[in-house]
């Protein structure tokens, strides 16, 4: 039940990003469905991370798949193994997590969204231009992290309080007990 309602609310995050616009000051994008996957990675088991993984990419790839002179950027699903690959740093977390320790998490977060946008940078900016890494004059990267990781804080919390409320947590503290 509660990762049904986390993949319905990584889609409405997703819409809602474009409707935020970008962090004021530094010019990075409010990356809104990435905090939430990175909750899901955190609160979730395995299985649901990679779950989340693969609802998280697939959107990604169906947004932002687009051919740029005949020839696309980065092939269909690379954005899957790549929210799999930073979820499951998240995800080695889980215990603590569970323990009620989710402060780190939420500093995990800003610093994994900055990651995220610069491998999606350099992967992008050598597909276009091998052998030329032109660094972008505003400041995307770590306006990104930094909106996720002021933002993150709110979601965890109203997150957390709507796991409560719907009983995962106490199973998931039944299953890491045993």
């Amino acid at each position: 039940m509660f990762t049904a309602l986390l993949v319905v609310l990584m889609f409405f995050a997703l819409v809602l990003e474009h409707f935020i616009g970008s962090f004021p000051g530094l010019g990075g994008q409010v990356l809104v469905m990435t905090v939430v996957f990175f909750y899901a990675a955190a609160a979730l088991p395995l299985w649901g991370m990679l779950a989340m993984a693969f609802c998280a990419g697939l959107m990604s790839d169906c947004l932002t798949a687009i051919p740029v002179d005949g020839k696309m950027d980065v092939f269909f699903g690379w954005h899957i193994l790549f929210y799999g690959g930073l979820g499951a740093v998240m995800n080695g977390l889980h215990p603590l997590f569970i323990r009620g320790r989710w402060q780190i998490h939420c500093l995990l977060t800003g610093v994994l969204t900055s990651l995220m946008e610069l491998i999606e940078f350099v992967v992008i900016t050598f597909r276009r231009e091998p052998f030329e890494l032109v660094w972008p004059r505003d400041s995307r990267i770590a306006g990104s992290g930094l909106a996720a990781a002021l933002i993150a804080p709110l979601v965890f919390f109203g997150l957390n309080w709507i796991g409560r409320r719907l009983g995962h947590f106490e199973r998931a503290r039944v299953a890491q007990s045993e």
